[in-house]
């Protein structure tokens, strides 16, 4: 696994320098330059354009039973397995919810006209109101990225949408086919080498709003003080007839714990009470050795490796999308996974192996004025390739065995104006707890009807 991360680090290294020996070498710019007149495009400079974009909208919702969700329900993943009450005659998720808010409601900003370096600069700010951890109201960061484009290479900073992501299916759920889909916006650097059809992707990637899981809850610290950044490499094939193939792998090392709680020895003077025949007491000094508590600096790592593959179809008013994904520890993509511990070293220090897990889906639609859309997904939880011998860290629930979905959807568009009406079936397979794998068997199937209806003004 190391020497895949190594693998990864030289390619995204590679790209770089082939962008910076782009820039110091004479490039071609993304439009033809004349050999004069008024029409030739200056090497550097250009005249900054703005062009603000956003929508109003309105989500109601309506859920059968409590969920695993976020943004006020509106980021709506499973349903809950039972929880009975004392008595065991009550399920108390058994409870149905409805809602309408508009704090989905979006503000972006595109910058663009200006070139340096023989580059097209380029820049994108981008807002809602649902807010992050434990805030649903306030203002958050969705994007905020600056871009850099030659002819065949491109180079993004900032936060942008994961490269896992690809194309989001044709939903109208906040959640956008999670946890099937990975979905995360996160801070990057990525490098793009377009060349005819195709187009190479590398990425070194930062966590911020979604993040990994593990001995302290949801952090980015894992990350951070792994030192190394997440890697992504990929690869994709588009013609002009509408057919797009890609395919691509994402590497993460996480370090769960930067100390542990250890013996030590040391040494101390306690002091020795001595009766004499008499009765008289005497204390008498003397020298020995203790055991007390301390921490230490534990050096230990979790590595996981998640290829992707994904197809995108569209002629007309037909649009088909696939992905498959066999992910391994996705929690900080927002899917139903993570890690567990599987030994622990003399010095203290432990061994991780992720959760394995197979997930797909099939989008369909037709239409404009009037589009019918179609989603269907499935995620399998695969396990862990040895046995747990500690702690098991997961996103979601531990003992779901598998995932289903199907989510019919209608919508209706009149100029800058869309209704929409959408029915989410989820099916979650749940066990009696998971093996010494990580795996559970399914003994009841627990389900969840939502029903979503969506109002939006967009400009």
């Amino acid at each position: 696994m190391k020497r895949i991360f190594l693998l990864a680090a030289i390619c995204l290294s590679l790209g770089t320098l082939a962008a910076q020996d782009t820039i110091v070498a004479k490039v071609v710019s993304e439009e033809p330059v004349s050999k004069g007149g008024e029409n030739e495009k200056p090497a550097n400079g250009g005249k900054v354009k703005f062009k603000p974009y956003g929508f109003v909208r309105n989500y109601f919702y309506y859920d059968s039973r409590q969920n695993i969700q976020s943004n006020a329900g509106l980021y709506n993943q499973i349903p809950k397995d039972q929880s009975w009450n004392e008595s065991h005659d009550e399920d108390l998720n058994d409870v149905s919810t409805a809602t309408f808010l508009a704090i989905t409601s979006r503000l972006g900003l595109d910058v663009s006209g200006v070139r340096a370096l023989n580059a097209d600069l380029s820049a994108k700010i981008e807002t809602d109101f649902c807010g992050f951890a434990s805030s649903t109201t306030m203002l958050r960061i969705r994007q905020a990225y600056m871009k850099m484009k030659w002819e065949h290479h491109s180079f993004l900073a900032g936060q942008a949408w994961h490269p896992m992501t690809g194309d989001l299916p044709d939903v109208l759920g906040l959640a956008s086919g999670s946890p099937f889909q990975p979905f995360s916006r996160s801070p990057q650097l990525r490098y793009d080498y377009t060349v005819g059809k195709m187009r190479f992707t590398g990425a070194a990637i930062w966590q911020f709003q979604y993040k990994s899981v593990g001995p302290d809850g949801k952090s980015e610290d894992y990350l951070n003080k792994g030192i190394l950044p997440e890697f992504f490499v990929g690869l994709d094939y588009a013609n002009e007839k509408g057919f797009q193939i890609g395919a691509g792998i994402d590497l993460l090392r996480l370090r769960p714990r930067t100390t542990m709680e250890c013996d030590y020895k040391y040494k101390a003077t306690v002091n020795d009470t001595i009766v004499g025949e008499d009765g008289s007491l005497d204390i008498q000094p003397r020298d020995t050795t203790l055991t007390g508590k301390t921490k230490r600096v534990v050096k230990e790592y979790a590595f996981s490796a998640s290829p992707m593959m994904f197809i995108n179809y569209k002629n007309d008013k037909f649009l088909l999308r696939w992905k498959g994904v066999f992910g391994q520890n996705t929690a900080h993509l927002n899917m139903m996974s993570g890690y567990g511990v599987i030994d622990t070293n003399e010095d203290g220090s432990r061994e991780y192996a992720p959760l394995r897990n197979l997930t797909t889906w099939l989008n369909l639609s037709y239409g404009s004025k009037v589009k019918a859309n179609l989603f269907v997904g499935l995620f399998k939880n695969l396990g862990m390739s040895e046995k747990i011998a500690g702690d098991l860290y997961v996103n979601g629930a531990s003992n779901i065995d598998y995932i289903w979905r199907i989510c019919p959807a209608v919508t209706y568009n009149v100029n800058k104006l869309t209704f929409g009406l959408e029915y989410e079936l989820t099916n979650v397979g749940y066990g009696d707890g998971h093996d010494e794998y990580g795996k559970a068997d399914a003994v009841r199937d627990i389900k969840n009807n939502r029903i979503c209806a969506m109002i939006k003004y967009a400009w």
